[in-house]
């Protein structure tokens, strides 16, 4: 399988209809795209430190799920965050391929992922990539420990707002704009990876518990989802391991 029937195969399962008007996902960089598939390279971010893991395994596709390059680029350079990993992966010959709100809204994508992972139950989408469920009847810090267990971190930024948890809705990623929305839909809990100031504010007044779990956390749980799409083309998958802290230093 070649680099471009690999990223036919994945708009396949993964359709640009999905991807909402603002965002820019798909195809970002295919140097040599009749290049036999050597392996894929899966990361949460097209980071130097995964094209440098990309390159030593062998790998000459990178499959994310943020895009590399979200807005258009007024130049190329080297001295530029997103221009020196586009050059990298044109000069290594690797393509990337992110797949990011479509991936958010797909059945069984990040979300669904999120959802499965703090074992929300009776889950069902309260937007095209929200969704909002029950779990068993807890405490608010038994659910923020759930959480933290869960998703394998200590980051977690809380706001009570109620004592006992019952119906969760989550967006993965940022969920600053859903507030409302949960609401709406019946939550006492809305679970997201990163939220401003004005928006714990909001949930306060409003009554709405909130877990902000880190963007990472909450999105890092769609990979192995990832892994197994580019296994089921038929070609060699890794997840690029690592902790937040090493690779991003935030």
């Amino acid at each position: 399988m070649n680099v471009n029937e690999l990223a036919v195969y994945l708009e396949e399962r993964i359709p640009a209809s999905l991807s909402e008007p603002w965002d820019n996902d798909g195809r970002m960089v295919i140097p040599h795209g009749t290049a036999e598939v050597t392996g894929v390279l899966c990361a949460l971010d097209c980071t130097t430190g995964a094209i440098a893991r990309a390159k030593e395994l062998g790998c000459n596709v990178i499959l994310t799920h943020h895009p590399l390059i979200f807005k258009p680029l007024a130049s190329l350079t080297e001295t530029d965050s997103v221009g020196k990993r586009v050059l990298a992966c044109v000069e290594g010959g690797i393509a990337v391929l992110s797949y990011h709100t479509r991936l958010d809204c797909l059945e069984g994508g990040v979300n669904d992922c999120l959802a499965k992972a703090i074992g929300l139950e009776n889950a069902t989408a309260f937007l095209p990539y929200g969704r909002i469920g029950e779990v068993a009847e807890q405490t608010f810090e038994q659910f923020a420990a759930l959480v933290e267990k869960a998703l394998e971190t200590k980051e977690l930024a809380l706001v009570k707002a109620t004592p006992m948890v019952k119906k969760v809705a989550l967006v993965s990623g940022s969920g600053k704009d859903e507030i409302k929305d949960a609401l709406q839909a019946g939550a006492d809990t809305f679970l997201t990876g990163e939220a401003n100031h004005s928006c714990m504010l909001d949930c306060k007044e409003l009554g709405l518990n909130l877990i902000c779990a880190t963007h990472y956390a909450t999105e890092r749980v769609v990979l192995p989802v990832l892994c197994a799409m580019a296994e089921e083309a038929g070609v060699r998958s890794v997840i690029y391991p690592f902790a937040r802290e090493a690779e991003y230093g935030i």
